[in-house]
């Protein structure tokens, strides 16, 4: 369920002019994100089951730049320097690292995860005059993401909102600002402070 910090920008054919336009808007949005060098966001989400209950929130930072990224978390920080990820949860103060091409990193990788979703998807698009709304619904009846509701700005094909639909488990919404593009960040932003966690239990998975 991490993948859901970054299921963001993705994918795929549903009727010809609704395609066109969502395809056009996504592209857009990976375009965008890659001219802005490095950048930087706030995020809060929540998790609902299936009955409509609140399961789980958390809020935090983003930053990222290409495959390289952070995601700094009241119970979660996360961290991938494009070659390592670490992973360290608070509640049971651990630290996982994983090579960055490892499934379990990628799935929290941001554009793994934009080329995994060019695929299995329907997509269908609706103006909502500065907004579009690009509904995304899996082919596959199995798939664990049935629908994800992208709300974008059409001039700056900005991500705003996020709603991912898992079936019979509920859904996630996730909530972005305070986009800002071209940062500078050092190398270590996305590299653990592992001497930071002098109690946490490092397991190593490389």
């Amino acid at each position: 369920m991490k993948r859901i910090l970054f299921l963001f920008l993705m994918l795929l054919p549903l009727c010809a002019v609704a395609q066109d336009k969502a395809v056009a808007l996504l592209d857009k949005a990976v375009a965008a994100i890659r001219s802005d060098a490095a950048v930087q966001m706030d995020y809060g989400y929540t998790v609902y089951d299936d009955d409509g209950e609140v399961v789980y929130s958390d809020k935090g930072t983003m930053k990222l730049d290409n495959e390289r990224y952070s995601l700094i978390m009241e119970d979660m920080k996360v961290w991938c320097d494009g070659k390592v990820q670490w992973s360290y949860m608070r509640d049971i103060d651990e630290v996982y690292i994983t090579p960055a091409d490892s499934e379990e990193a990628q799935n929290l990788s941001p554009l793994y995860i934009m080329e995994k979703y060019r695929e299995n998807y329907k997509v269908s698009f609706e103006d909502k005059g500065a907004s579009a709304l690009v509904v995304m619904t899996a082919m596959d009846v199995d798939a664990e993401v049935g629908r994800l509701e992208l709300l974008m700005d059409k001039k700056s094909a900005r991500l705003q909102s996020l709603f991912i639909y898992m079936p019979a488990q509920g859904r996630i919404e996730v909530f972005l600002n305070n986009y800002v593009a071209k940062c500078s960040f050092g190398a270590g932003e996305y590299v653990c402070p592992v001497d930071e966690f002098s109690t946490a239990e490092i397991i190593d998975m490389r």
